[in-house]
Formats: C-alpha cells, structure tokens, sequence
C-alpha cells in the first residue's frame, strides 16, 4: 500500500472533461466558457448537475448574471481546445470562441452559448450555489440535453486527459 496525501489521491479520481459556457453568444464581450473536470450529475428528479468552479472565474460571473450556462463534454477532437483556451485564458480579455475557431449558436432553451461537434451538450439552468472551500459548487437543472456526434468523451486522470476503456 502507498500513503497518498489527500490532495494528491484526490487527483487519481477520474472525472468528466467539458467546458462550461455562459452569457450572450452574439456577444463577444458578453459569452464566456471554462473547462471543468469537477462536474458531476446530483440528482435524477430533477435532472441535475453540480460544477465546481472559483468565484475569480469569468464564467461564473456569467452564470451568475444569466441564470444559466451549457456543458459540452469534450471528445478527444476537442481536449487541445478544452486545455489551451478554455482551460488556460481568461475570458475577461479574451474571446474564447473566436480564438478557437468557433462560432457558437444560442441554446434552445436557455441564453447561454452552445459550440457545435460535441458528444453531449446539456443546457442548463442555475438553480443553486453552494460554498465548499476554496470553491463554489453551482447546481443547474438540465433543461434540453442532445447529442451533436457519436465521438467519444474523455476523462480527466492525474493531470491528463486519457481515455477510459
């Protein structure tokens, strides 16, 4: 047996890759996206999901002021563009989407900016927020939930993104 410190097991949990996106994606100054490995569905009725972010982060204050958001879960396709812009920039002086090459279209049923060619996408409307630690852990309804291709998704595990066979 090896001793793990805390932190360091808690690494080994392996956790869905997706970026989060939010705001008004006609405007540039007004949309945002972040990638989130600490996500996980809460609940069955309603449907629910929970995210893990800072409250330093763009994208939560997009949340906040629209009351909704969108998760795109990441197929090995997208995991440079999960890392290297949404993981790495700050959408306060960066347009995301526009650095990586996409143009995003307006959810169904939520204001929040969806990005085409991902394996699932859930729109979402912010429900509840929660302190926990350094964190704050947003709760969303999923409203609409669809497929836009049949790639697979990949995980998170020890600071890379791997698949799970």
């Amino acid at each position: 047996m090896k001793v793990l410190e805390p932190s360091n097991a808690l690494e080994l949990i392996p956790q869905p890759l997706a970026i989060v996106t939010a705001g008004d994606p006609g405007k540039p100054g007004e949309r945002g996206g972040m990638t989130a490995a600490w996500i996980s569905r809460v609940s069955w009725h309603p449907p629910l999901v929970a995210i893990a972010m800072t409250r330093k982060r763009h994208t939560y204050s997009l949340i906040r002021k629209y009351s909704a958001f969108a998760v795109h879960v990441v197929s090995k396709k997208f995991v440079d563009t999960a890392i290297e812009v949404f993981g790495s920039l700050s959408g306060r002086s960066v347009d995301k989407f526009e650095l990586a090459g996409i143009e995003p279209a307006r959810a169904e049923t939520v204001i929040a900016p969806i990005a085409p060619g991902f394996p699932v996408v859930l729109e979402c409307r912010l429900v509840a927020e929660y302190e926990v630690g350094d964190h704050v852990l947003v709760i969303g309804e999923v409203v609409k939930g669809y497929i836009q291709s049949d790639e697979e998704p990949v995980v998170w595990i020890n600071s890379s993104a791997r698949e799970i066979k």
